[in-house]
């Protein structure tokens, strides 16, 4: 089935169920209404990657003329139905990931919709893959922020900090075409521009990052004005500058209803208490706006409070999508996985409605560790308790299909998570969420 078509059925098929919607144990009623994967198998033919990790779950790197997609961390819908869907660094960490080459996928979705009596998902199917690129070397140019990266070396760098020569050489397909890799940065937010570019919100900066459509850096990277990680260029030659945790940076970015301002958010409250938004409490984050026609932060922010303890706060931000006006729905979860798994939240907020200390109000959307599933979509239905469960660490990917219906998809951590099946690695899973009501006229 064609992908338009298939949204369209989708979109249908939400419409006449809503008598199917069981109310949920939390205010807002919604429902399961399509779910589809993308096997762990799948690879995307081309270098060798995986030479800096170790065989986990069964899966024995390193992916020979290949390199595998670790679920996404960031995604679009597009026009014609497709998705834009952007995996992260790689393997987890700049010392591991230098031969992961970083980009975006043109996915196809053919959802489930209705229950069939088994456990089995709908598919996903990679278009095509766009890689990114520095090839206007803007990353050596002298001016604004320059580091080396992958392409700049003879042998792949490995380890902490600015790594070690690995003495395994630089495929030739990265150094002439300056292709990025997750030695380089670590992407993991996406939103699309008027003018079709695309904005990446990134964790060794933190930076934001700007790309064409065909995935070539177009502009410096830009820094935030406070936010220092470990990883970033002035840390790693003076370490006592970092203030923000490593792999906590840009986890969300999204547009405004205009498509004029960017919203920023770190995954977590910076390490360095005087600068956090407020101090002692961990569960605040900032939001921060962003102006990409001038490419500068402005003076608007807002405050956000996760769940979670006030001191060793493990929830984070795991993405951002606008659903009109000033509402945006953000993903809340912990680190955990499978029968651990205990905080996968979505929440509502609307910029314009804030408590007495001047956080933003929050609304509980959907626990997505308890869906209603009343068609049984999922397959997962016990004792008729109509429930479907994403029992997995990063779910990482909110993007807004109408005014009635989510989507949600997951970063899999390939090779080392088993949230679904146990032993067995996770699949990118991705699924939709419907609301009788829409999402902009939900009350807070």
């Amino acid at each position: 089935m064609a992908l338009k078509t298939c949204l369209r059925a989708l979109v249908a098929a939400c419409a006449c169920s809503h008598n199917a919607i069981a109310q949920p144990e939390y205010p807002v009623v919604h429902q399961l209404s399509g779910w589809a994967s993308l096997s762990h198998t799948v690879r995307l033919a081309g270098h060798t990657s995986g030479q800096f990790i170790s065989p986990q779950l069964g899966i024995q790197p390193p992916f020979i003329s290949s390199q595998p997609v670790p679920g996404w961390s960031g995604l679009l819908l597009n026009q014609d139905g497709t998705f834009t869907a952007m995996p992260d660094n790689g393997y987890g960490s700049k010392g591991n990931s230098a031969d992961y080459v970083l980009g975006f996928y043109r996915v196809e979705v053919n959802f489930k919709t209705e229950g069939d009596g088994s456990r089995q998902a709908g598919t996903v199917s990679n278009l095509s893959f766009t890689s990114f690129n520095d090839r206007h070397k803007m990353l050596s140019n002298g001016r604004g922020i320059d580091f080396p990266i992958t392409a700049d070396f003879q042998n792949y760098r490995s380890g902490d900090g600015v790594g070690r020569d690995s003495g395994i050489a630089v495929h030739h397909n990265i150094r002439n075409q300056r292709l990025l890799t997750g030695y380089d940065f670590d992407v993991e937010s996406i939103a699309q521009a008027s003018d079709g570019s695309y904005w990446v919100g990134e964790e060794f900066g933190p930076f934001l990052l700007h790309f064409d459509q065909q995935g070539t850096l177009l502009n410096e990277p830009v820094p935030h004005p406070q936010l220092i990680s470990p990883n970033h260029p002035m840390a790693l030659a003076m370490p006592d500058t970092a203030n923000h945790g490593s792999s906590r940076g840009f986890e969300s970015i999204a547009f405004d209803n205009e498509q004029r301002m960017l919203y920023v958010v770190p995954e977590a409250a910076p390490q360095v208490d005087t600068i956090r938004p407020v101090p002692g409490d961990e569960r605040v984050v900032s939001i921060y706006q962003f102006d990409t026609a001038s490419q500068t932060y402005t003076d608007v922010i807002h405050h956000y409070r996760k769940d979670g303890p006030q001191k060793s706060n493990h929830v984070v931000i795991g993405d951002m999508v606008n659903v009109g006006n000033k509402r945006f729905v953000l993903i809340e979860r912990d680190s955990k996985f499978g029968a651990n798994a205990k905080i996968k939240r979505l929440y509502l907020v609307d910029f314009s409605a804030k408590d007495k200390t001047g956080v933003l109000k929050k609304k509980l959307l959907v626990d997505l560790l308890n869906i209603n599933d009343p068609n049984n979509i999922g397959g997962y239905n016990r004792a008729k308790q109509q429930r479907f469960a994403m029992p997995f660490d990063s779910i990482e990917c909110l993007t807004l299909i109408n005014p009635h219906t989510l989507a949600v998809a997951i970063d899999t951590n390939f090779p080392s998570e088993d949230g679904r099946t146990a032993g067995v690695p996770d699949d990118t899973e991705i699924i939709t969420l419907f609301f009788p009501t829409p999402l902009g006229e939900i009350s807070l």
